[in-house]
């Protein structure tokens, strides 16, 4: 047996977890809001500026820590960054004033970019390009895990408990998670660390990130993030002030729609390796297009709130595992962790800047009601509508990269 099939199982689950951890911790802080109101004194409309200032915070950190990532041990660095995270989670429960979460908070978060990048790393580390779209998916599931599994839970305990012994719990459950890493997951030493000079690697890394696939694989992933996170982050109140949706259902609401997302993403992974990524990106666009205009642009007043969300869910989780399994064959392995990281920076800058501009833009009608989300859907569609076209520049524009320049180093 090779090294990647020997080296595959633990890593991808690893990868699974620490993704659902990740991104589950961020989650849960915006349905923690009342309890953080009511407890410390924060303000309703500053809630935001938390998850806001994480994403903003992991995106800087992680543009500036990109070059320098590919110079250690995968399981070295992944172990440091996830306890350092996943420590100052669980002191963001001793905060008493919201000055201090929100600085914690946002410290936590500057690592989620480093610890993305060398997370997908790895996982390119350990699989073929050709069963790639696969992993891709299994790892982008976390995703949907943490708002099957963590955001519940943290709402729970903050119930039965207290709001603080959930960022001890899930805090607590970093560390363990890191020790596992440190035990269970291969040692990935970087390729050519040690015969290369630094600045041919700086001049690789310059050259790959100034080529035609490196753009065009960030303006893909982020106009992706931006048109996502234009209605995301207003899906519960638009369900429920503008289509009198019952709070009461908006659990399950998500339940299902994170189902429904694993079992996309699963099916459009095994279609990618099978080699219809291309023709399953358009169709998935198409659907995410037709679903938006459907539930937030058109006048139809029977509007079927399950089918909208689980729809919509589903086509954008398995469109962006599909996407990132494209992109995945633009850095050589000597800078993996970099590429994933300058995406991870892009992504977030990407979600953080729809989520302001969705802000600012929309205005609370009369009974609550969100208006102006109709013109928010249309930029979701068009993005959605102008990916696949880049799609069909990028797939030959890597082609020709890959044959005609060499990397140095």
């Amino acid at each position: 047996m090779d090294r990647n099939a020997l080296n595959a199982k633990p890593v991808l689950r690893l990868a699974l977890l620490i993704n659902m951890l990740s991104v589950g911790t961020l989650m849960m802080v915006m349905p923690l809001g009342p309890d953080l109101v009511r407890d410390i004194g924060l303000k309703g409309e500053h809630i935001g500026y938390i998850s806001g200032g994480a994403t903003f915070g992991s995106a800087i950190i992680g543009f500036f820590l990109a070059p320098v990532l590919d110079r250690y041990d995968r399981r070295a660095a992944l172990t440091f960054f996830l306890l350092l995270r996943s420590l100052l989670i669980a002191l963001c429960g001793l905060a008493t004033a919201p000055e201090q979460l929100l600085l914690i908070f946002i410290a936590a978060g500057c690592f989620s970019g480093p610890l993305s990048g060398l997370i997908m790393a790895s996982v390119l580390d350990v699989t073929h390009v050709a069963e790639r779209g696969k992993a891709m998916a299994f790892v982008a599931s976390g995703f949907s895990l943490a708002a099957i599994i963590i955001v519940p839970a943290s709402l729970m305990l903050a119930q039965w408990m207290s709001w603080q012994m959930t960022f001890f719990f899930f805090g607590g459950m970093g560390v363990v998670l890191a020790i596992a890493v440190r035990m269970y997951m291969p040692s990935l030493l970087p390729q050519k660390s040690e015969t290369t000079p630094t600045t041919v690697r700086a001049a690789g890394l310059a050259q790959m990130t100034g080529s035609t696939p490196f753009v065009l694989a960030m303006t893909m992933m982020g106009l992706t993030l931006f048109g996502h996170f234009l209605l995301v982050p207003n899906l519960s109140a638009y369900f429920q002030f503008n289509l009198d949706f019952p709070r009461n259902e908006i659990s399950y609401l998500y339940l299902f729609g994170g189902v429904m997302s694993i079992l996309a993403m699963r099916y459009s992974g095994k279609m990618m390796d099978k080699g219809s990524g291309q023709r399953v990106l358009f169709a998935l666009s198409a659907i995410v297009a037709i679903v938006v205009y459907y539930g937030f642009v058109s006048d139809s007043t029977d509007k079927w709130v399950y089918l909208i969300f689980m729809i919509l869910m589903a086509s954008s989780s398995a469109r962006s595992a599909i996407l990132a399994a494209f992109t995945s064959r633009v850095p050589p392995p000597q800078y993996r962790a970099a590429f994933m990281t300058y995406q991870s920076t892009v992504s977030n800058l990407a979600a953080g800047s729809a989520g302001i501009v969705s802000s600012i833009y929309l205005v609370s009608g009369p009974a609550n009601q969100l208006v102006g989300l109709d013109t928010l859907a249309t930029m979701t569609i068009v993005s959605a509508l102008v990916v696949p076209l880049l799609v069909c520049w990028f797939v030959p524009s890597l082609k020709q990269s890959q044959r005609s320049t060499q990397v140095p180093g």
